[in-house]
């Protein structure tokens, strides 16, 4: 089982008559599988935070990620799961993960054969 984070723009809270609305930004933490299937661990909203002038000029950010309450979770969750273009982006986001993971564990596997055959020498 492996994890990753998926940051999301514009999510939808609610589609009314074909219109997206309450549009949300944040990140999902993903646990996924080796067949594609993935699940939501936990979920973190966009916040704004009040910082002074020298924070700001020091390179400290105003927006910050915090968790986000159950039933806006829930809310999150039920769209990155269910609706169909969400669901897709996530569905995407996964394979494109467990292709790196699978280019690095060939990469590492490669390092170690050379290494033993290194210490053979």
């Amino acid at each position: 089982m492996h994890s990753f984070t998926f940051e999301f723009e514009e999510l939808p809270l609610v589609i009314v008559k074909g219109v997206p609305a309450a549009l949300i930004n944040g990140r999902a933490d993903l646990r996924y599988y080796p067949d594609g299937e993935w699940d939501v661990v936990s979920v973190h909203v966009e916040g704004h935070q009040e910082i002074s002038r020298e924070e700001r000029a020091a390179g400290r950010r105003p927006w910050v990620y915090v968790p986000a309450p159950g039933s806006l979770s829930r809310l999150i969750i039920h769209r990155l799961a269910f609706d169909e273009e969400w669901r897709d982006r996530v569905s995407s986001a996964v394979l494109d993960q467990l292709e790196k993971d699978h280019a690095s564990a060939a990469d590492n596997h490669a390092d170690i054969l050379h290494a033993r055959r290194v210490e053979a020498a």
